[in-house]
């Protein structure tokens, strides 16, 4: 037996073709994403995730203006 060569015949282990597995692996993708798509929308994630945005940018704003009534009155 020579060292280094693969096995032969029916029991070689052939090359998985990508053009014939690609459109399985695109649709198992989809389907992925598509339910965690789902679970996202049915547990409210999108909604929590704006008021949160919308807090951060609140919070943001109304430091800014502190800020700038600060500067205004140092000015005065």
């Amino acid at each position: 037996p020579a060292e280094g060569r693969g096995m032969e015949g029916n029991l070689a282990l052939r090359t998985p073709s990508l053009t014939r597995r690609l459109p399985a692996l695109c649709a198992v993708m989809f389907g992925l994403g598509a339910g965690l798509e789902y679970v996202m929308c049915k547990t409210g994630f999108y909604n929590v995730t704006g008021v949160k945005e919308g807090q951060k940018a609140a919070s943001q704003k109304a430091e800014e203006e502190e800020f700038w009534s600060r500067v205004k009155a140092r000015r005065e």
